[in-house]
């Protein structure tokens, strides 16, 4: 087996090995994406993010998204699914949705296909008003996002609002206040933060 990255090869399989999850990255560039865990509230919506998006983190997610690289789906939450399906038990998992172009483009859900695993209900519904692009965007005109956003979908006890990587938090804002009064519970995960001072109210 080769590290889907670098292609340096992985190591043999064993008996040990294959009661593990396995890992597409090398131990290389496994430290390379370290976890770093950060929780953050965003007006009353607590979120949690589990990279930062930089280094590697950013090279892959570039790399699965615009150059429509599938293959790397498993890489961003190796050792993190159980630890999703535990502390989310109950919530539907509600996916912030790329704009209409960008999945032509790609012809696959790249969130629906990074969590195809975790086996939590999903929450359809969720729609953008006018199919914005925020690659390339300003602060300014990403805030844009918080109006932008409209759920049709059914009635949820608990919804766990999933995105990539928050940056100004606009989206998920607009997600959150679209799906806010149709639900009982919200949360918010998303996989990087980027580190921007956020326009709404926020802490550590």
């Amino acid at each position: 087996m080769r590290c889907i990255y670098c292609d340096k090869e992985i190591g043999k399989i064993t008996f040990t090995s294959l009661f593990l999850e396995e890992d597409s990255l090398c131990p290389d560039c496994r430290r390379m994406l370290p976890i770093k865990r950060k929780c953050i509230t965003l007006d009353d919506l607590k979120v949690e993010s589990f990279y930062e998006y930089e280094g590697m983190f950013k090279s892959l997610l570039l790399q699965y998204k615009e150059c429509c690289d599938e293959a790397l789906k498993d890489v961003f939450l190796y050792g993190l699914k159980d630890y999703i399906r535990i502390r989310y038990a109950g919530y539907a998992l509600l996916f912030v949705p790329s704009s209409q172009k960008k999945k032509q483009i790609r012809g696959f859900d790249h969130l629906e296909l990074i969590f195809e695993d975790i086996k939590l209900p999903k929450a359809k519904g969720l729609r953008m008003k006018e199919d914005l692009i925020q690659e390339g965007k300003n602060a300014v005109e990403r805030s844009r996002m918080r109006q932008n956003y409209v759920y049709e979908g059914e009635l949820q006890k608990k919804v766990l609002i999933v995105d990539d990587v928050l940056t100004t938090g606009s989206s998920m804002i607009g997600a959150y206040e679209a799906i806010k009064g149709k639900t009982r519970h919200v949360r918010a995960l998303s996989l990087a933060n980027k580190n921007y001072h956020f326009p709404f109210k926020n802490k550590v």
